[in-house]
């Protein structure tokens, strides 16, 4: 029984040794493979790293093209202060740098809202597009639009001061109802239209105005909401005509009647519809470049034009190729540093 004892005891302390030399000799093989081991864990890494950011950046992308804008005025917008539906209905096109104006503007309009101001660059090339037969069609309220004016060497001026109207009005003194026109409005069959928080222009001719607003209006200038005998009182123009070179230029003092809420009411359709007579097919251009923009929509303008840029054959097929050299490249360098034979 002892002797049973005895042998057992040995066989454990054999089994424990050679656990222990299996072990030991585990780790030094684990400790000579380790370099190249860890060295393609790292690498693997680096890779899942690399595709995971790659991927990452697509779908921001992508959701950045697609996300729809929400600003004011912009083309994209389906909302209510958006033109996504005057934009479909006149199939205009938009322009995002003043190098887009047709060379030859002989029936192009462009429709203007100068919220941001305009360089000496970009007022000097739409002198010209005015000058050479293109018809600019600029609607401001409290925005930079006096500046163009003043350069274009026109002395009408939109007073910037809001227009309230208290008895012709839709809902409330801030929607004047505007249904006084000249003949050639009225024939394209132009009865009431309706403003949104609008202006008036000063420094107009009778012979140039296309649009008074009501004897009842007047422009509210220390914004009671109450007419006081210093404040201009209606008729006010609020919409005139002007030539200038082969061209002319239109001034609205309101670019709301644009907007998807407004465009529909009583006769907008109607009178922008006249803004834009006489203009051939595509040949409405809408300037998004002096627009207020959010980051989501400058970050898209910016894809937009690198997708245009790279859609050239030329760039295209120089992109395509540095990229398959980069790749090529790596792959020989990788290979080379894990000792993998090609």
């Amino acid at each position: 029984m002892f002797e049973k004892k005895v042998q057992g005891s040995k066989f454990k302390g054999q089994s424990s040794r050679s656990g222990r030399e299996g072990d030991s000799r585990a780790k030094r093989l684990q400790s000579k493979a380790s370099p190249d081991s860890r060295l393609q864990t790292s690498w693997g890494q680096v890779e899942v790293l690399l595709g995971t950011t790659v991927v990452i950046l697509a779908i921001s992308a992508l959701c950045i093209l697609f996300f729809p804008t929400v600003q004011d005025f912009m083309v994209g917008n389906s909302l209510w202060n958006g033109l996504a539906d005057f934009t479909r209905e006149h199939t205009a096109l938009t322009i995002d740098s003043f190098d887009q104006l047709p060379e030859l503007p002989q029936g192009k309009v462009l429709l203007s809202i100068p919220d941001l101001p305009h360089g000496e660059e970009e007022l000097a090339r739409l002198r010209e597009f005015v000058t050479q037969g293109g018809r600019l069609v600029l609607m401001d309220d409290f925005g930079h639009g006096n500046k163009v004016l003043e350069y274009l060497g026109l002395e009408v001026r939109f007073s910037e001061q809001i227009l309230l109207d208290p008895l012709f009005s839709h809902r409330n003194p801030r929607l004047p109802r505007i249904t006084d026109f000249s003949p050639e409005v009225k024939e394209a069959g132009v009865e009431s239209v309706v403003l949104n928080h609008a202006t008036a222009l000063t420094g107009v001719g009778p012979g140039e105005v296309l649009a008074w607003s009501s004897e009842h209006s007047f422009l509210d200038l220390d914004g009671d909401g109450s007419w006081g005998r210093a404040e201009p009182k209606g008729p006010l123009p609020v919409s005139a005509r002007f030539e200038l070179g082969q061209g002319e230029v239109i001034l609205v003092s309101d670019p709301s009647i644009l907007i998807n809420s407004m465009v529909r009411m009583e006769d907008n359709r109607a009178f922008l519809g006249y803004l834009t007579e006489g203009i051939e097919p595509g040949g409405i251009l809408v300037d998004q470049l002096h627009l207020e923009k959010s980051p989501l929509d400058q970050s898209r303008l910016t894809l937009v034009s690198a997708r245009e840029l790279f859609s050239q054959p030329p760039l295209l097929l120089g992109l395509i190729a540095v990229i398959f050299a980069g790749l090529s490249r790596y792959l020989l360098w990788r290979n080379r540093v894990l000792g993998i034979s090609t």
